[in-house]
């Protein structure tokens, strides 16, 4: 069974720990790129909306933290250019069976 896009982004944060990620490299791990195709129409990419979408969700809910020029940024706001993927500090451990 293929991986759902919160247990990937919930994943890479955990293995992580205080370092960040981005959301380009979540959408990868949903999609890896492809020998074959054209630069700039690699398929993982049509999962970024989505990888942001997710990621604001899990920010609402104090799994991660979402991060803007290094710093955190309110979820419930829109959020426009550049961010930054991390765990939030103190949140429970990932685990594929509860999450």
């Amino acid at each position: 069974m293929a991986e759902s896009l919160k247990h990937v982004i919930l994943r890479m944060a955990e293995e992580r720990g205080k370092a960040s990620f981005t959301p380009t490299e979540a959408a990868k791990q949903m999609r890896p790129p492809k020998p074959d195709e054209v630069k700039g129409e690699e398929k993982w990419r049509s999962f970024l909306r989505q990888v942001r979408a997710e990621a604001k969700g899990l920010a609402r809910q104090g799994r991660i933290d979402i991060l803007r020029r290094g710093e955190v940024v309110d979820p419930s706001k829109p959020i426009k250019g550049l961010i930054q993927l991390r765990k939030t500090p103190g949140s429970p451990a990932f685990d594929p069976d509860e999450d």
